[in-house]
């Protein structure tokens, strides 16, 4: 059974998540959440735990078992899929900056990384978010492109997660041509 570590952070469409584990675990995948702080306000753990059979990790849970998580997760992965992406944890990755589980998980992959970005459309066609993209995209990191549309804020444009099916078959393709 194939190993996903799907990353949350905090973009309004982090309930997708839960979708998106359906998904993987109807497909045979075990999957593995881990949620940045926000995201953790946004979409209930418990519910995670309950969609993938596995214990959601995060900056609370780090070192409960006495194995460094970051460590734990990238373990046996065939792919650390982050969706919802923010502006926020984009940077991060870009900037190699390691102050949480989700960030120091994706510095320790060595699997194929995926990124499905999630945010308002001003801020997604930011220079600032396009540039840390295109710095991410010169790493070999897949990018599924966001949806446009309406968002959360009332605003139109790209920004919005792509659809979850979307970002599913993008997953299960870059696993498989790996």
């Amino acid at each position: 059974m194939k190993k996903i570590v799907l990353a949350v952070s905090s973009s309004i469409s982090a309930y997708k998540s839960c979708d998106l584990s359906r998904l993987f675990v109807k497909a045979g995948y075990d999957v593995h959440v881990c949620l940045t702080d926000h995201a953790a306000r946004l979409v209930s753990p418990l519910t995670l735990e309950a969609l993938t059979g596995n214990p959601v990790c995060s900056n609370e849970t780090l070192w409960e078992k006495r194995k460094m998580g970051h460590i734990a997760l990238k373990d046996g992965a065939s792919l650390f899929l982050v969706a919802p992406a923010t502006a926020n944890i984009i940077g991060k990755f870009a900037g190699g900056i390691a102050d949480d589980l989700v960030s120091t998980t994706f510095l320790a992959m060595t699997c194929p990384v995926m990124v499905a970005p999630a945010m308002n459309p001003g801020m997604f066609a930011h220079p600032a978010v396009q540039e840390n993209i295109a710095k991410l995209k010169g790493w070999g990191v897949h990018i599924v492109e966001p949806d446009s549309g309406p968002v959360a804020c009332g605003d139109e444009g790209k920004g919005r997660l792509a659809d979850v099916n979307i970002i599913f078959e993008a997953a299960c393709s870059a696993i498989n041509s790996k």
